[in-house]
């Protein structure tokens, strides 16, 4: 099949998608279960096979996010009082709670299975569509299209929030690391006098110094993070009815015309905005099969959000050097733009945004695959 020969873009109905998928659709409310049931719908008229498949999640992130920040105005507030009373070494152990959540924060950022569940449960689900090639061979390369279908909306931009983020993690890992150092420092004067001298007073005085200025951020931060609240007046139109209609439409297009040797599964994920869940639920129960079934060297995963804010795809990502995790996806696409004339501009960004691919990529990664990813 030459991708070129086929009508690939039914403007009307994608926007028509789009336009029936405006309303609230918070993960775990009835919003979302609407706009799951719209999916099934127009798969179901096209008699594309799906499943759907339920999953508990959390938000994890969230509560532990806020709780580091509670945790760092706290001690900064504790920093001065715990000096005086000669009790210092007490930071010892809120920095090593600090170190426990944090590293918990961090699994659950990266890790594809979801090990810890924090706060109120909640049930969110995803549905899956499979389109299977024309010939069947074993090990053939797989196609994996996603989106997520979930929406949210909150008081402060997202930049402001990420910028927020960044004072605390800029401020905030320097002070937990000096008030560990004095703790400690402060734990063996009681037991050595040689360690009570002139430098550890000098530099004590500057880390309190220190602790005056960055409470003031600190607190600013903690306010602005610890009273976000999150609203439901989105529509997530862009964010991401638009990923779910090209989804819906691209799949209704290849079950008329399935690939040749090419299997194409289509993932429509919930709770999405809480923590990719939907796509890490997916990866921890099918993982073992699709790498036992697909040749995942020559798959890839192609995630579709936020479509209408630029058309565009995420190349190199990192903060003092760049790495490029899709190299031969992204010349695909590239190509096949160019040949469709369509305008698409390549990204190099310094921290990549959070959506379902990086579940793909985690999945792959762990399969020790060369499975290629792209937003």
């Amino acid at each position: 099949m030459d991708i070129s020969d086929l009508k690939l873009y039914n403007q009307k109905k994608t926007m028509e998608n789009v336009n029936l998928l405006m309303f609230k659709r918070i993960a775990g409310t009835k919003g979302e279960i609407k706009a799951l049931n719209y999916i099934q719908k127009e798969l179901n008229k096209e008699n594309i096979e799906n499943n759907i498949e339920s999953f508990k999640w959390a938000k994890t992130i969230k509560n532990l996010a806020r709780a580091t920040t509670i945790f760092v105005v706290s001690t900064s507030i504790l920093y001065e009082a715990l000096i005086l009373s000669n009790i210092f070494w007490i930071m010892i152990i809120l920095d090593l709670v600090f170190i426990v959540i944090i590293y918990i924060l961090f699994i659950n950022l990266s890790s594809v299975t979801p090990l810890i569940l924090i706060g109120k449960k909640k049930s969110s689900k995803n549905i899956i569509a499979k389109i299977k090639a024309v010939d069947k061979k074993p090990k053939q390369p797989l196609i994996i299209f996603s989106a997520h279908y979930d929406s949210i909306s909150s008081i402060y931009p997202y930049n402001s929030k990420k910028y927020f983020n960044l004072i605390v993690s800029i401020i905030g890992f320097p002070y937990i690391i000096t008030t560990l150092l004095f703790s400690a420092w402060s734990l063996l004067i009681h037991f050595f006098d040689f360690f009570n001298n002139d430098l550890y007073a000098t530099l004590l005085d500057k880390s309190i110094d220190f602790s005056y200025v960055s409470f003031i951020f600190l607190m600013i931060s903690f306010i602005i993070i610890l009273f976000n609240r999150e609203r439901s007046e989105s529509l997530g139109s862009i964010d991401n009815a638009s990923g779910v209609s090209i989804l819906i439409e691209l799949a209704k297009i290849l079950n008329t015309n399935p690939l040749k040797q090419i299997d194409i599964i289509f993932l429509w994920c919930g709770a999405e905005e809480w923590g990719l869940w939907g796509s890490k639920q997916f990866c921890a129960r099918h993982f073992n099969e699709l790498n036992e079934e697909y040749d995942l060297d020559k798959s890839y995963n192609i995630n579709i959000d936020m479509v209408g804010t630029r058309i565009g795809l995420v190349n190199k990502t990192g903060i003092i050097k760049k790495k490029s995790s899709n190299e031969k996806l992204i010349n695909i696409l590239e190509a096949s733009a160019k040949r469709l004339k369509i305008p698409l501009k390549i990204y190099n960004l310094a921290i990549e945004p959070r959506s379902d691919h990086i579940s793909f990529r985690s999945f792959a990664k762990i399969a020790n695959k060369q499975m290629e990813t792209c937003c």
